[in-house]
């Protein structure tokens, strides 16, 4: 029953962050998600707007989390309407049945995620922590949030529960939009059918815990900005609203920063280039949520976003060029299938160029991607053409939906090219991919009014994605019975034997720690830990109380 406490805990928190940014009162279901979703990114905002300065260790993370609780009840008192009550259980049984009895995602959080947190809450931002573990230049504000979570309450099995509590939320908000169908409170519309479309998708295929690591939320994110542009005309948008989830989704995941394509476009069809409005926007929440996020970076990796090349500043003392290089000549090939290259002389360069990855990347990755998005494009198939069959021809045009509806096919289009052509490994990208897919047959029945008499098949297909999604939640708890209810942080190995590390030191009394026996993941350890060796030319200092891992000259 823990888990399902300290989830309903920190779903509350979420709550409480989410009505204090927000002004409004209105208790909406989308309001509802929306707070809940404003809530945690401001409680991201605030650990690593902490980190700057200070470890997040439990001390300080508690105080944190009752500071807001006691300013949220001080402020807005408690009024917890009935619909929050029944948000706030439903989200966090989701919560629960995602975490209960789940493995964390292999073998990234041993690698990287579970490391990164390790040093958040050991550490205040170290200049040059790249230098350790190339990793850590590309990790994902989801670290920081979970970070913030291991407190003198939870402790450390707090850092599991944020992942779970996001992908909670919306899987409530497409349920929840295509039960309003279902129950007759909403027309059958093209945003319905999305929400129908996605849920779908996510049911099958976004369900397990250990498969999220950093790309779930982002593409979550996603499908959920694409969902707010349909339902909503250009003038009843809110572009600091789009601007936040834009940020949230890139500083998430950088490869899909082509979400941006949206929200400049929003921006000056609604602002039509006013300057004013411009530097309003320059300083809003969102735009220095993500300064500090590129601050970050620079004074982890040296780089504004490792490992691309042309956003480093090669004058920092820290910034290993060479790495740099190496970290993205390698991502990209492994991405592109490098293991399964037929010709074993062929260099890494020479592999990413003129497309000499295609037969590998055919040979597994085209399959895997296959695999998935065909019996998808068949259900919406059937799906498209049993609503066809009771369209109503509309003779008026929608010219801001068509406008709407250009930028989002255009977006998803331009994501799912630039997906194959840099980073074509299915979860950098999939967002657009099914995004993509999903317009295509909307453009199918966009220009006609749906017919109300399909209710059935939505609720067919609601019953059908609720079905798939809990029993896949009841097998990997049946079949993981005995086994820890909460996810094993600090071994992969079924023995439960913790790997050795080495404790190395460089100068000046900073350590690093480095694995060195089985799968060689350092897991949730004592900091900094990496999986491989480090570089002989690294300096420590400390200036100003930071810690500096320098390249020697």
């Amino acid at each position: 029953m823990d888990i399902l406490f300290f989830s309903i805990f920190t779903n509350f928190l979420y709550y409480c962050s989410g009505k204090l940014v927000l002004s409004t009162n209105k208790s909406d279901f989308n309001s509802q998600f929306y707070v809940y979703l404003l809530g945690l990114i401001f409680v991201s905002f605030i650990s690593l707007s902490l980190n700057f300065f200070t470890k997040l260790s439990p001390a300080i993370n508690s105080f944190v989390y009752l500071l807001i609780i006691a300013i949220f009840l001080f402020k807005k008192k408690f009024n917890f309407s009935r619909d929050d009550v029944k948000f706030l259980l439903i989200t966090s049984i989701i919560t629960f049945l995602l975490i209960i009895f789940s493995n964390v995602n292999r073998p990234d959080a041993g690698l990287y995620h579970l490391p990164f947190i390790s040093i958040i809450n050991e550490h205040k931002i170290i200049f040059g922590i790249s230098n350790i573990h190339f990793r850590f230049g590309h990790t994902s504000i989801l670290q920081y949030l979970s970070a913030i979570n291991n407190n003198l309450l939870f402790k450390e099995n707090g850092i599991s529960i944020p992942l779970a509590s996001i992908v909670s939320i919306f899987y409530i908000y497409f349920f929840y939009d295509v039960w309003r169908v279902i129950k007759k409170k909403d027309e059958i519309d093209i945003s319905k059918v999305f929400s129908l479309f996605i849920l779908i998708y996510i049911s099958y295929k976004v369900n397990r815990y250990s498969s999220f690591g950093n790309d779930a939320v982002p593409h979550l994110t996603f499908f959920y900005l694409i969902s707010y542009f349909l339902k909503k005309k250009f003038k009843e948008i809110n572009f600091n609203k789009v601007l936040l989830i834009s940020v949230f989704i890139f500083i998430n995941k950088t490869t899909l920063g082509l979400v941006f394509i949206i929200t400049i476009i929003t921006f000056f069809i609604k602002e039509n280039f006013n300057l004013v409005k411009i530097l309003k926007v320059t300083f809003s929440f969102p735009a220095i949520l993500l300064y500090l996020w590129l601050l970050k970076n620079i004074i982890i990796s040296g780089c504004i976003i490792f490992p691309m090349k042309f956003t480093c500043i090669n004058s920092l003392p820290w910034m290993d060029n060479t790495k740099v290089v190496k970290a993205y000549t390698e991502s990209q090939a492994w991405s592109k299938g490098w293991p399964d290259r037929t010709n074993k002389n062929i260099s890494m360069e020479e592999f990413n160029e003129n497309f000499n990855w295609i037969e590998a990347w055919n040979n597994k990755h085209l399959n895997y991607i296959l695999k998935i998005i065909i019996p998808y494009i068949i259900i919406l198939t059937i799906i498209t053409f049993s609503l066809k069959q009771n369209l109503i021809n509309s003779s008026k045009k929608n010219r801001d939906f068509n406008k709407r509806f250009l930028l989002l096919i255009s977006t998803s289009f331009l994501g799912s090219v630039s997906f194959f052509l840099i980073f074509p490994i299915y979860r950098y990208g999939y967002s657009f991919i099914i995004t993509l897919i999903c317009l295509f047959f909307i453009f199918i029945i966009k220009d006609n009014f749906l017919s109300k008499k399909k209710v059935n098949l939505f609720k067919f297909f609601f019953i059908f994605s609720l079905i798939i999604f809990l029993s896949k939640q009841l097998q990997k708890i049946y079949d993981n019975y005995e086994n820890d209810k909460w996810p094993n942080i600090y071994t992969l190995n079924k023995n439960k034997i913790i790997n050795k590390k080495n404790k190395i030191e460089i100068e000046e009394n900073f350590y690093y720690y480095q694995s060195i026996n089985g799968d060689n993941l350092c897991m949730y350890s004592l900091s900094p830990c990496t999986s491989y060796s480090v570089k002989k030319n690294i300096n420590h200092s400390i200036k100003l109380g930071y810690s500096f891992l320098t390249l020697k000259k």
